[in-house]
C-alpha cells in the first residue's frame, strides 16, 4: 500500500500531518510541493482537499516516496499519534449492517432460543429487504467533541453502566456535496478511517418523552465517546470499499467482525441521502454503520480495565484503555 496520513506531536508541540510507511514517519512539510508548504494541520488538509489531494497523490505514488520516508523518518514509536482528522462535522448512520438489525430482533423478547425467535428473524429480514428496497438511512449527528485519539484512554465511571461500543468505518468528506446522487458520491470522498462510536444504551430512548424517539444527544454526546483512526487512508489506496472488513475485540476476544457489503444502505447512498438535506463540507466525517456484535448482545458493557481494540482491515486499529474516572451525566 502507498503512504498514509496520520495526524502526530512530538516533545508537546503542536500536531502536524505526515506520512506514514513501514512504521516511519515523515512530516508532509519535508515535500516542498506548492499545494503542500503552506498546509500546517489536518484541518487545512481537509479544507483544502480538492487542491492538495492531487498532490498529495503524486507524492505518495512516487517512487521516491517511501525511499524518504525510509531514510529521514522518525519511528512510530517515538510520536504522539492523534485523531487524523478534525471533523467540522459528524453523523453517524444507525441500524445499517443486516447482521446487526436481525442480531437485536432475535436478542429480544425471549431471546435468541426462545419460541419465536425464528420468526423475529424472519420478520426483521423482511423488513431489511423492504428497507433497503424503498427506505432511507437514518442518520443523526454527533458532537464533535466526542471525537477522541485512538490510543487515549475512555473514562468509564459507575454513572455510566451501558456505555457500548460501535466499530465502524469513518468516511471523510473531501469536496463539497449538495444533492448529489448515488452515481457521483464517491467524487466527494476524501478517503476512509477507523471510528468507534460509543453509545450509551440506556439513554437512547428516555422513559419522559416516550413519544419524541431516540435522544442521540444523551446516548452519544460524551467526551471521547469517538475514537477515530490511528490513520487516514486516502481514496487511491482503496479499490473497493464495499470490501472493508470492520472488526473489534475486547480484552483480546472478538466481538464484531463484519464486512461493508453487508450494510443496509452502502456509502455511496448513504451521501446522496445525506446531501439531499444538509451540504456536505470538505471536512465532514460519516460514520457508516456498525456490524452485529454489540455490547447489549453479549450482554456485557465497557468497565474500568478493559481495552478495546477497534481496526478495519486496510484502514489500521486503535486501542484504548477504560479507565475509572468520568463525570456523572445528568
Amino acid at each position: 500500500m502507498n503512504p498514509v496520513l496520520l495526524n502526530v506531536s512530538i516533545a508537546g508541540c503542536h500536531p502536524f500531518p505526515a506520512l506514514l510507511h513501514n512504521g516511519r514517519v515523515l512530516a508532509l512539510a519535508w515535500w516542498n510541493v506548492a499545494e503542500l508548504r503552506e498546509i500546517e494541520n489536518v484541518e487545512q488538509l481537509m479544507k483544502r482537499w480538492q487542491c492538495v489531494g492531487p498532490a498529495l497523490r503524486a507524492v505518495s505514488e512516487s517512487p521516491d516516496t517511501t525511499a524518504l520516508i525510509s531514510e529521514h523518518g522518525a519511528a512510530l514509536d517515538a510520536l504522539r499519534v492523534h485523531a487524523p482528522v478534525v471533523p467540522r462535522q459528524v453523523y453517524c448512520t444507525i441500524g445499517n449492517y443486516r447482521a446487526q438489525v436481525i442480531e437485536a430482533a432475535v436478542d429480544a423478547e425471549d431471546g435468541p432460543s426462545g419460541p419465536q425467535a425464528a420468526a423475529r428473524r424472519e420478520a426483521a429480514a423482511a423488513m431489511l429487504d423492504r428497507r433497503r428496497r424503498d427506505g432511507v438511512p437514518y442518520i443523526c449527528v454527533k458532537p464533535t467533541s466526542s471525537v477522541a485519539d485512538p490510543f487515549a484512554e475512555l473514562a468509564v465511571s459507575p454513572v455510566l453502566p451501558t456505555l457500548d461500543w460501535e466499530v465502524e468505518i469513518g468516511v471523510m468528506i473531501g469536496r463539497a456535496a449538495w444533492q448529489v446522487e448515488p452515481e457521483r458520491a464517491f467524487e466527494h470522498v476524501a478517503g476512509y478511517c477507523v471510528v468507534n462510536d460509543l453509545t450509551l444504551r440506556e439513554r437512547v430512548f428516555r422513559p419522559d418523552p416516550p413519544l419524541l424517539g431516540t435522544d442521540w444527544l444523551q446516548s452519544k454526546g460524551g467526551p471521547g465517546w469517538l475514537p477515530v483512526g490511528p490513520w487516514f487512508v486516502p481514496t487511491w489506496n482503496i479499490k473497493d470499499p464495499s470490501s472493508l472488513r470492520p472488526w473489534l475485540r475486547l480484552n483480546g476476544a472478538t466481538m464484531q467482525q463484519g464486512r461493508a457489503s453487508d450494510m443496509v444502505f452502502g456509502i455511496a447512498q448513504q451521501i446522496s441521502y445525506l446531501s439531499r438535506h444538509t451540504r456536505l463540507e470538505p471536512g465532514d466525517l460519516l460514520c457508516t454503520g456498525s456490524p452485529a456484535g454489540f455490547g447489549s448482545h453479549h450482554r456485557r458493557f465497557l468497565n474500568p480495565g478493559d481495552i478495546v481494540e477497534a481496526g478495519v482491515d486496510g484502514l489500521g486499529s486503535q486501542k484504548v484503555l477504560c479507565v475509572g474516572e468520568g463525570l456523572p451525566l445528568h
